[in-house]
């Protein structure tokens, strides 16, 4: 690394000189970013930039995709994969994301935000500094209150680093240009039938899922990027009563899962038994993650996975054609499961381990309240307590949209 701290150390001089003199405009003192570096009149929409090092390196390793959420709003859910590309720690000061043809910023971490989003390769806690030659991710939720109309992204981050030779050892670079993937997403039905669900640890930043990712046949994939683990809570906002240690004192125990889509059953198994509710089974192979299982193969690429279901209860068999509606298992805590629960993601694969998450659409579903927060749903999940829900949120009809973290939803009979 020797080697390429020289290199940063010799080439960023010259640049910097060059690129200060039309954006320092913008920067704090000693910042200095990489940006366009023509005068005013040479400035053009289609003007290349200019070649300059770039300390941190990085790359979008799955084009976000938008789509609409229950809060109204457009969201793009993704993650930025960096790199300290020098002999010396490097700190990440600030990351904004901009439209590459505007230059409009369209979302913005601070410091004190990076520290918990960038997240070293091989580990779940985040960081603010990166050592040398280490790779790290950096997990990205924007939100956007009209629709997604920016066809490229590009990233400005603010680092500083010793081997960064300016004033500060500070350099504002732009990286991982990337474009917006404008598929048609699929819009489901429920997966079950009933009122009080809880969406956990569903999209947006609920990191259990959406910064999940596992390194699989030599790759980095992150299939349950938009999942979903379902729950019911009774009439008293209680997840279970009785014994804790009892699968079926737990409300959701037991309901039909249903096909939320037309399609072919590509996975599936129904021989594991029940886990003890309350605790994390320990040294689970990991083909055995999912419990009892359905992946079902919905078409245009995308691919339903449903996951811990009870044992023998899984009807459909590998090639079988299911209907919207049909029942396909009931609701278990088989394989990796704390409780019982149906996860359900959808993804661009058949495998639900080597594949890439997709945002999907639920057709309808009502909204009808939302736990305060992943703790307060935790300690219900565990103690028996009775859910902490926000005051004042109104019941209202939904359609064509994502169920967010911690919504309390009805899917009708």
């Amino acid at each position: 690394m020797d080697s390429v701290r020289s290199l940063i150390r010799r080439s960023l001089a010259p640049a910097v000189g060059a690129v200060l003199i039309v954006a320092a405009a913008g920067c704090a003192d000693g910042d200095t970013p990489a940006a366009e570096s023509q005068s005013p009149q040479e400035t053009t929409a289609a003007a290349p930039r200019p070649d300059a090092i770039t300390p941190l390196v990085g790359s979008v390793p799955f084009a976000p995709v938008p789509f609409a959420g229950s809060d109204g709003r457009t969201h793009m859910v993704y993650e930025l994969a960096v790199t300290n590309f020098t002999g010396a720690p490097l700190t990440v000061d600030e990351l904004k994301v901009l439209d590459d043809s505007t230059s409009a910023v369209l979302g913005e971490l601070d410091a004190a935000a990076l520290r918990d989003r960038m997240q070293p390769a091989g580990s779940r806690a985040g960081a603010e500094q990166l050592e040398p030659g280490q790779a790290a991710t950096i997990f990205i939720h924007l939100i956007l209150d009209g629709a997604a109309d920016h066809t490229t992204l590009v990233h400005e981050v603010a680092v500083t680093g010793a081997a960064i030779p300016t004033e500060r050892n500070r350099l504002t670079e732009r990286i991982a240009t990337t474009k917006v993937d404008e598929r048609t997403l699929p819009v489901v039905s429920a997966p079950l039938r009933g009122e009080r669900y809880i969406a956990a640890d569903a999209c947006c930043d609920a990191a259990r899922h959406t910064r999940a990712v596992l390194p699989v046949n030599g790759r980095p994939f992150l299939a349950q990027r938009y999942a979903i683990d379902f729950e019911q809570a009774d009439a008293q906002n209680r997840i279970f009563t009785g014994n804790p240690r009892d699968a079926a004192g737990y409300q959701i125990y037991g309901e039909e899962v249903l096909a939320v889509a037309d399609g072919t059953v590509v996975g599936a198994r129904s021989d594991l038994p029940e886990q003890t509710p309350g605790v994390y089974p320990a040294g689970i192979p990991i083909d055995e993650a999912d419990g009892n299982f359905v992946v079902l193969d919905i078409g245009e690429g995308f691919f339903v996975n449903y996951a811990h279901m009870q044992p023998g209860s899984v009807r459909p068999k590998v090639g079988d054609r299911v209907t919207r509606g049909d029942v396909i298992g009931l609701v278990g805590n088989t394989g990796n499961s704390v409780a019982p629960h149906l996860h359900l993601h959808v993804m661009d694969g058949p495998s639900p381990l080597a594949a890439q998450g997709l945002p999907y659409l639920y057709d309808r579903f009502t909204l009808t309240g939302q736990v305060a927060s992943t703790a307060d749903f935790d300690a219900s999940e565990g103690e028996g307590v009775p859910l902490v829900t926000v005051p004042g949120v109104d019941r209202a009809e939904h359609t064509d949209q994502l169920i967010l973290d911690q919504n309390i939803v009805d899917f009708g009979s």
